[in-house]
């Protein structure tokens, strides 16, 4: 039998068929007999799950007739053939680890970011090789075309940067552009700018210090200011809700609550609110700024999307727009941006009172000439988020956790995925609900769109379940779905659900876990969780040898944890008041508004999923993971109190 070279085409062709077949006894009875060459390994033997999201999944070349898909599961460029028939899969690129976005550069070459190998895989369309590969920085996001000569952006989200290169120069060092935002992901053209989303902008919420001297640093930062006198309550912590009162009543024979630390939110008007209406400015950035550790004037930003001028890549801004801040669109009449993602509600305290709520899906329009007057679109206009339950099927027609959205040319159509909802919406160029249906389902966790215009058509991407549907826009139907191959284990498969599905998880229908652990990890916010009116939370001496608890349980905000690596570190949370992971599942009822929790086994999936998640490869460290003795901090400060670098 006759041994093929590795990467030849003829392995490339046998590698494609089987997995295809994806029946392990022909992949060790291939290896087993050398037809793949030394260096190749079965399919599917080692797989690591770092829950690695998508940006721009799907393209159509300038042509029509290719469609590009990242196959994040198997490091692929699918690429489709496109006819009047529908989509054939005709060739499968191996790239990089975990690609997240694909552009087409012209008919002949695509660019595919790898989100985990820091680095793009130039992909030839003719011969389906790689034939570049360009590093391009810790966890590069998105890139598009633009300028002329034309140059590559690119979003590095893990250096809050967009690197520029020269695609016909590939070994000249790019042009560096600094961005104010933490994690810059999606990114839009609209021939004069480039313009990238900050997916974790922040909603322009901070904390104030507070609670008793116990950890307190040694400095004595931060103050504690929520206790001093100068506040809107006179020192009162923790400060009341609901005028002079707490809602919920705090529960009679409760111990008095701890003091807590305080979140505030920025008004429009720039003042400095909690959720009573206590003013705190004066200490936030007035003349008593140093009395929450601050300085006169202290200020923070709340950029949402960063405007590149591709002349000079001179940077400005875009403000308020929302928390996390997922996919862009440029409608191609008005010249209006568009951004579409999650608003959080975390100046809101107690569980109660968040409970189903805590969490809008946005649509955002952003004219480039006033950027600073965006208009903010509730894309669920038929919750009023007066109960945290509706009945399932109203639950159905939201929209959760958006991913991607597709403008038709002619602007008065748009096509909005809904990777937690599994489903898309029609808005028209307000924003508004539109179209025949008030949802297109498809399959689940949808993530990327590519619009046919010439076939009426649109093409999805659905991420979890590893396939791409047609939709016909006439009827607005799938009308057809082509699968890809995953080789994602079951339990993950499984197990996903729990974490995302908006429908199947929440009283609305619009919030999941992942609504806040994004992504299974984290939204970059604290939340005042408590519960005024709950009972006093004991621990047994085996977990803490009767040196902590009963916890009170209003227990003031906390950040929001990751979920990467958690299983097997129990227990769990900040204070350990979760032995494990089951402990949670009261939350889908009591944070979510679900009509029930999850049952054993379902907890199990959850369970199960988790413990596959892993920390992507740490930057600072070496490539054996061992921590390197030199390492450059510019601009890091040595108090937090804005000491000198």
């Amino acid at each position: 039998m006759k041994s093929f070279s590795n990467g030849s085409l003829a392995t490339k062709k046998l590698l494609q068929y089987v997995r295809r077949l994806w029946n392990p006894g022909v992949v060790t009875t291939i290896l087993a007999a050398g037809l793949l060459g030394s260096g190749t390994t079965a399919v599917g033997q080692g797989f690591v799950n770092w829950e690695t999201a998508h940006v721009h999944p799907l393209e159509l070349t300038p042509d029509g007739l290719r469609l590009l898909a990242v196959n994040t599961a198997d490091n692929r460029l699918e690429v489709l053939s496109v006819t009047a028939a529908g989509l054939t899969l005709t060739d499968s690129v191996p790239v990089g680890l975990d690609p997240v976005s694909v552009r087409s550069r012209n008919n002949l070459e695509a660019w595919v970011v790898n989100r985990i190998s820091d680095s793009i895989s130039v992909v030839d369309l003719t011969t389906m090789n790689v034939v570049a590969t360009l590093a391009v920085g810790d966890e590069p996001a998105d890139i598009v075309f633009a300028g002329s000569p034309q140059r590559a952006f690119v979003t590095v989200s893990g250096t809050r940067e967009v690197r520029v290169f020269d695609p016909a120069n590939l070994a000249a060092a790019p042009s560096v552009v600094t961005l104010e935002g933490f994690d810059p992901r999606a990114m839009v053209t609209d021939g004069s700018n480039v313009y990238v989303a900050i997916f974790r902008s922040g909603n322009g919420t901070t904390i104030l210090g507070g609670g008793n001297a116990v950890g307190k640093l040694p400095n004595g930062y931060p103050p504690l200011v929520v206790e001093n006198v100068a506040g809107p309550y006179g020192g009162t912590n923790p400060p009341p809700n609901n005028g002079t009162d707490f809602d919920p009543p705090q529960q009679v024979g409760n111990p008095s609550p701890p003091a807590v630390a305080h979140i505030v939110r920025k008004s429009a008007a720039g003042e400095w609110l909690d959720d009573n209406g206590g003013n705190w400015t004066a200490l936030v950035s007035g003349a008593q700024a140093p009395l929450s550790g601050r300085i006169v004037g202290w200020d923070l930003l709340d950029h949402d999307l960063a405007i590149i001028d591709i002349t000079d890549l001179s940077v400005s801004y875009a403000d308020r727009l929302m928390t996390a801040n997922m996919a862009l669109g440029v409608n191609p009449v008005s010249g209006e941006i568009t951004v579409v993602g999650l608003e959080s509600t975390n100046e809101v305290r107690f569980e109660p009172n968040l409970n189903g709520r805590f969490v809008r899906t946005h649509l955002a329009r952003v004219n480039p000439n006033s950027p600073a007057n965006p208009v903010i679109v509730d894309l669920n206009p038929h919750l009023t988020y007066a109960t945290p339950t509706i009945p399932q099927s109203q639950r159905n027609l939201s929209v959760g956790d958006p991913r991607a959205i597709v403008w038709r040319s002619s602007g008065n159509r748009g096509y909005v995925a809904g990777m937690g909802s599994n489903n898309l919406v029609i808005i028209d160029q307000t924003g508004a609900r539109v179209g025949g249906r008030s949802t297109i389902e498809v399959s689940e966790g949808p993530s990327g769109l590519a619009l046919d215009e010439a076939r009426d058509r649109l093409y999805v991407l659905q991420k979890f379940a590893a396939s791409i549907s047609i939709v016909d826009l006439t009827n607005e139907t799938v009308v057809s779905e082509t699968a890809l191959f995953d080789p994602t284990p079951a339990p993950i498969r499984i197990g996903r659900r729990h974490l995302y599905d908006t429908h199947e998880t929440s009283g609305l229908g619009q919030v999941a876990c992942a609504s806040c652990h994004i992504d299974a990890r984290f939204d970059g916010l604290a939340w005042d969780l408590g519960i005024p009116d709950g009972d006093m939370i004991p621990l047994g001496p085996s977990i803490c040898d009767g040196n902590c608890g009963p916890f009170h349980p209003m227990k003031g905000p906390m950040v929001t944890q990751t979920f990467q690596d958690i299983i097997g570190k129990e227990p769990h949370h900040w204070r350990g008041d979760q032995l494990g992971f089951e402990g949670f599942n009261p939350t889908f009822m009591a944070l979510q508004g679900d009509d029930e929790e999850l049952t054993e086994p379902e907890v199990q999936e959850f369970e199960s999923f988790l413990a596959s998640i892993h920390f992507e490869p740490n930057p600072m460290r070496n490539v054996d993971n061992s921590p390197r003795t030199d390492l450059p901090l510019p601009g890091h400060l040595t108090t937090g109190r804005f000491g000198a670098a």
